[in-house]
């Protein structure tokens, strides 16, 4: 790596291998690292219904014979994913098997390549029990305060996540990554404690290009209320209680707001649809946007999402407050707060700009990939 005086720098080209994605998060890092002449391999299921882009897809079908055919699959593809500088890894349930089978294939992964990352997104071990079993955080979708969610209620998913199988295999992945990357405050605090100077924080990518900002003109327009839902995730993200309340906006107030809600979509039409709205209902219990938050932000749409001070504080920005904060359990205070942007909109078109400029400074792919180039140099330079 090489470095002028202004602190630009020439990364040496390296051979990376993104294993797994979520919400196109190592699709989109892909697309600009191979701008930068990086040698790049993903590995992913497409998200599915997503579509999202993949040199090798790997997906699990459902029933015994869809069982057999991805074990046959990852030992398919196994022999060629060896001699990457760098192997990122999406979560430390990077492939759809129980622990013991996981850490068999980590092992040979680790062993074959010169270096192992994590990005730290979704649920893992350490992440759950900081979320159920400490202090740390004020409420989570597994918790509020002292009580369990009515997701946890329903399913015990978070606590499904703190048994010893998962906390024994966590410990063995992350003993032996090389390194973590934080793509939400969250996520860099409950791993911060395990992983030190091991970690750092990145934010969420978006390629930006492909999301274009257009001014919000309601004017005498009913105010458009957009929510995406993932199938099996409506009541885990809070999305279930999130369309009640605007629908019962909707016909409280009719003629000054409308709903659409839509339900797995490819992204691409996903984001065409989103860019027609307004106002776009993310998710509760969390303390920053997600990739959906951004996305919309990035379009010019008001998001109504996680925004506690921590998230404000990491990507520091103490003064702006664009989002409209959806971080609480109680319906009638998030139903009061819509009432009021959709009976005087007139905020919205500030908070519309001002969420643009969050994601250009603070998720632009440009700065989020060298972001992961610093921190993959600064450790490999170690080892």
């Amino acid at each position: 790596m090489l470095c002028d005086s202004k602190n630009f720098c020439i990364f040496a080209v390296m051979k990376i291998l993104f294993l797994g994605d979520y919400s196109n998060l190592h699709a989109c890092l892909a697309r600009e690292l191979r701008k930068r002449g990086h040698d790049i391999t993903v590995v992913s299921d497409g998200g599915r219904y997503m579509d999202t882009d993949r040199d090798i897809l790997l997906d699990r079908k459902p029933g015994f014979l869809g069982s057999v055919r991805y074990l046959y699959d990852i030992f398919s593809i196994l022999p060629s994913l060896k001699g990457y500088d760098v192997v990122q890894f999406i979560n430390p349930h990077f492939l759809n098997l129980v622990p013991g089978r996981i850490k068999y294939f980590f092992d040979i992964l680790k062993k074959e390549n010169r270096s192992v990352f994590l990005t730290l997104a979704g649920n893992d071990y350490y992440f759950a029990d900081a979320c159920l079993n400490s202090d740390m955080f004020k409420f989570s979708e597994f918790k509020v305060g002292d009580e369990y969610t009515e997701f946890e209620k329903q399913t015990m998913h978070g606590r499904r996540w703190t048994d010893t199988r998962l906390r024994r295999y966590a410990e063995h992945f992350y003993e032996n990554i090389d390194g973590g990357m934080a793509i939400l405050p969250e996520y860099d605090m409950a791993a911060r404690p395990i992983l030190g100077d091991r970690l750092a924080f990145t934010n969420i990518p978006l390629q930006l290009e492909s999301l274009p900002y257009s001014e919000l003109n309601i004017g005498d327009l009913p105010v458009k209320i957009f929510i995406g839902m993932r199938g099996g995730m409506e009541v885990r993200k809070g999305t279930a209680l999130l369309l009640e309340i605007s629908r019962e906006l909707e016909r409280e107030l009719p003629g000054k707001c409308v709903v659409e809600n839509v339900r797995n979509l490819p992204l691409k039409e996903y984001l065409r649809r989103m860019a027609g709205s307004h106002i776009v209902l993310d998710q509760l219990y969390s303390y920053s946007p997600g990739t959906n938050g951004f996305q919309a932000m990035a379009l010019g749409r008001v998001a109504g999402t996680g925004a506690q001070p921590e998230f404000y504080e990491y990507i520091s920005e103490p003064e702006s407050r664009p989002i409209i904060c959806l971080s609480t359990p109680d319906a009638e205070k998030i139903k009061e707060t819509l009432r009021r942007l959709i009976l005087n909109p007139e905020p919205l078109a500030g908070m519309s700009r001002e969420g643009r400029r969050i994601v250009e400074t603070n998720n632009d792919v440009k700065i989020v990939a060298t972001r992961f180039e610093n921190h993959w140099n600064k450790i490999l330079a170690k080892k």
